[in-house]
């Protein structure tokens, strides 16, 4: 690496905030996008020069319809086929991009950037510009910073340091002198409060909701239901029928609407623990982990604080028994806890159930490890191509479609935009009612 380079040893990255992993690629980026509602369009290639990927937000029209005739929504799009290694100001108006569509008050709740070290196999032959300040210093693809980006932010940042006190503006527009604009692969110096926001980004903390080490726990309630055996086993409004034999058995509860998300929650795994109730919580507040595999409707005839437990916005689970008495005394009728969303370990792989008839296809999805939500899922044939799958209820998927007599390929994708493919998941022979194992997260 060249001495500039050398002195520049770190590169901006894009973050999945919900997973604290870093975005290398369109592959790893476009199934996050799709559970944000976005689909990527075929990227256009320059032979020439940095080649860009587009995506469009499924719910734009209305937006659009909304707008003057005169204004142009933002279009988010980033170079092709990497992502990382970017300037700031490219990450920036990718995210604002986005933004504007899903009206988030924090976007770095769904990305963020940090900051990487400079990989010697991945790096070394890219064409690298220098981004410092003082002792700040990053490196960024040359190409991936065009000119309206720019001027876009270097004009807000003007407007910003215009509202600030002269000394401040003096100072700025010192390092403004210093830099030039006019060449194509030199950052110019960083206005002090730009680099103020690009150090919160490169350090802000960020949750995994999977390292349950590392979580809050949230406050909530929790009662039980009566069951011959202890456990749940009716079917709930999951869709996952008889819960000891997808094996979720007595580990399973119902969620307040505030918590089952329409069913968008169902698979997903929580740890409880029963709090400050010194009669009814067992000694040193031992935890379980529960599936969500059903919802807990509310009693809109009943007071929340006395018998409504699942009215909306209380955040309360319905135990089976077997597991409420792990974590609190059975003659208990309520009780104050602590839960906290953990990563679903599960033995084996995804489970299929497939259903229907010639002109409909549906299959249920259980025994999904990592998030244990699905938000999205393919299927294909042997003779097609691959078809999404629209949610029925809770994890079960459906379309208008006969793939009778064809082997079956499934792709899931989680609620942290993990995409997983399970290939001839089913052979050619399959029959409805039959359920089938794939590949696991």
């Amino acid at each position: 690496m060249d001495e500039y380079l050398k002195q520049s040893k770190r590169k901006l990255v894009m973050w999945f905030t919900r997973t604290f992993k870093p975005i290398m690629t369109h592959d790893e980026l476009e199934p996050i996008m799709a559970t944000l509602g976005f689909i990527g369009l075929e990227p256009v290639i320059n032979r020439d020069e940095i080649s860009w990927k587009s995506y469009v937000y499924s719910g734009a029209h209305s937006l659009i319809k909304s707008m003057s005739t005169t204004e142009r929504p933002p279009i988010p799009r980033l170079p092709y086929p990497r992502v990382d290694g970017l300037h700031i100001y490219t990450y920036r108006a990718f995210l604002d991009a986005i933004n504007f569509y899903l009206q988030k008050y924090n976007i770095s709740d769904v990305f963020h950037i940090r900051g990487l070290p400079l990989s010697q196999n991945q790096d070394q032959n890219r064409n690298w510009c220098r981004m410092y300040n003082e002792n700040i210093h990053y490196a960024y693809i040359e190409g991936t910073l065009d000119r309206t980006t720019i001027d876009l932010y270097e004009f807000q940042e003007k407007s910003n340091d215009d509202n600030s006190d002269n000394t401040k503006g003096e100072e700025i527009d010192h390092h403004r002198e210093a830099s030039s604009s006019s060449r194509p692969c030199t950052l110019l110096n960083e206005m002090a409060a730009f680099i103020a926001m690009i150090v919160y980004m490169v350090l802000l903390p960020t949750p995994n909701i999977f390292a349950a080490k590392d979580q809050e726990w949230k406050s909530a309630t929790a009662t039980y239901t009566k069951e011959i055996d202890g456990s749940i086993v009716a079917e709930g409004a999951c869709g996952y029928g008889d819960l000891h034999k997808i094996r979720y058995g007595k580990h399973s509860a119902g969620l307040s609407s505030m918590l089952f998300n329409g069913g968008s929650t169902c698979g997903a795994c929580f740890e409880l623990r029963c709090v400050d109730h010194i009669l009814w919580c067992l000694e040193g507040s031992p935890t379980v982990i529960l599936t969500a595999t059903d919802f807990c409707p509310p009693n809109d005839g009943l007071s929340s604080d006395y018998g409504g437990w699942c009215n909306f916005p209380k955040e309360h689970f319905e135990m089976s028994e077997a597991a409420f008495t792990e974590i609190a005394e059975k003659k208990a009728d309520i009780v104050p806890v602590q839960y906290r969303r953990v990563r679903c370990d599960r033995s084996g792989g995804l489970r299929f159930t497939v259903s229907g008839n010639s002109r409909f296809f549906q299959v249920l999805i259980t025994n999904v490890g990592m998030d244990g939500e699905l938000v999205a899922v393919k299927v294909k044939g042997s003779r097609t191509g691959w078809i999404p799958l629209a949610r029925n209820w809770g994890q079960n998927w459906q379309s208008n479609v006969n793939l009778h007599g064809q082997p079956l390929s499934f792709e899931v994708t989680s609620s942290s935009g993990r995409a997983l493919t399970s290939y001839g998941a089913a052979p050619g022979n399959w029959q409805f009612g039959q359920t089938f194992e794939g590949k696991q997260f």
